[in-house]
């Protein structure tokens, strides 16, 4: 039998962080498989209540989790109760690794990778494992600030993401994201398609301002694809109904490829996973920065695009819906702008990005 490479991959909470992961777990299978030396092994480690507990299995993978929640940015109940949690969280994250020894492992942002990452690191000298994490944002969150002094190497998306961290240790690659996506023809002028997202769990925000822009845009022939996320569903599909605008409303969309090639414009959160994906596809986009975001990195993500001329950005609950609706066709009145988005996008994307963690992971 062939001897195994495993890779571990920690952390989650976010689909962002989770696809991040799955695009490096699937270079790594592929890389491996394409020699015949080694047979490529991969497990997910993340939250018990995390997104991951969905996503994982239904991309192949398996995952065990820790009973692990957030410290930064919560209250003081949220953070007593992780402190309870840390120490068993830490002592299954030490299990996990004695058990399936992994050759690398690599956090991909949430705080289910903090223990897993640190015991890595810890027993890297007598495993001879790999540790590394990914750092998606042009701001460092706080599980990379803390667990990026430790690791060998800290792969970042953004040139920007790269100040929180040592010198010697970043390597800038871009955002790994999922293979099928791929760029896109310039999508049919006729009807003009808007596709809204607020990521992998819904955005309240431009929900709101969608719902608040309907009465505006009924007249116009338009199509509009929007994910509202599970829990604001009912209302968004509610408020359709009552403007008597048609659209696909839907809580999660797997289909995104699909939704991007039918899109003129794209309306969404300036996550970096989303950004990259936008990139990756070559669609003109409309950015809402959430504005509880940690550091404030979404608006900081979104300005890098707006400076290039590739997307513009819009400031949540900046514009009336009145005001927002005739944003939304002004550039529908314009295709020449959003063909210059649609081309100076483009340069924000890295084909190799997954390739490159992963030969360095391999190291």
């Amino acid at each position: 039998m062939k001897p195994s490479k495993r890779l571990l991959v920690a952390g989650g909470g976010t689909g962002g962080h989770i696809l991040a992961g799955v695009a490096i777990a699937d270079e790594w299978k592929r890389k491996l498989s394409e020699s015949s030396a080694f047979d490529p092994e991969v497990l997910f480690v993340g939250a018990e209540q995390g997104l991951e507990a969905r996503l994982v299995p239904k991309h192949g993978y398996e995952l065990k989790v820790l009973k692990i929640g957030p410290l930064n940015r919560v209250s003081l109940k949220t953070r007593l109760q992780t402190a309870i949690q840390l120490p068993m969280s830490f002592i299954r994250a030490f299990f996990i690794l004695l058990a399936y020894r992994p050759h690398a492992v690599i956090g991909v942002g949430g705080y289910a990778s903090g223990p897993v990452v640190l015991f890595a690191r810890l027993l890297a000298p007598v495993l001879g494992i790999r540790t590394a994490i990914i750092e998606q944002n042009s701001v460092a969150g706080f599980t990379n600030r803390v667990l990026g002094k430790w690791v060998h190497r800290v792969f970042c998306a953004f040139e920007a993401g790269g100040r929180n961290f040592p010198a010697k240790k970043i390597l800038v690659t871009g955002n790994p994201i999922r293979s099928s996506l791929k760029l896109l023809p310039p999508a049919p002028s006729e009807p003009f398609t808007i596709f809204v997202f607020g990521g992998s769990q819904g955005a309240l925000g431009i929900n709101t301002m969608m719902l608040e822009s309907l009465p505006h845009l009924k007249s116009e022939n338009l199509r509009i694809i929007h994910q509202t996320g599970v829990k604001d569903y009912e209302r968004v599909k509610a408020g359709y109904e009552r403007a008597g605008v048609e659209a696909r409303v839907e809580k999660f969309i797997d289909d995104m490829g699909a939704c991007y090639a039918q899109a003129n414009l794209v309306v969404c959160r300036a996550g970096s996973s989303s950004m990259s994906e936008i990139a990756s596809v070559g669609r003109a986009a409309v950015f809402i920065p959430l504005p509880t975001a940690a550091d404030n990195h979404q608006e900081v993500n979104a300005r890098i695009f707006e400076q290039a001329r590739s997307a513009l950005v819009v400031a949540q609950a900046s514009l009336t819906g009145a005001q927002f609706a005739e944003f939304l066709l002004d550039l529908k009145r314009h295709p020449e702008r959003i063909r210059s988005m649609e081309e100076r996008v483009r340069a924000f994307y890295r084909s190799d990005s997954a390739a490159r963690i992963v030969e360095d992971l391999l190291k």
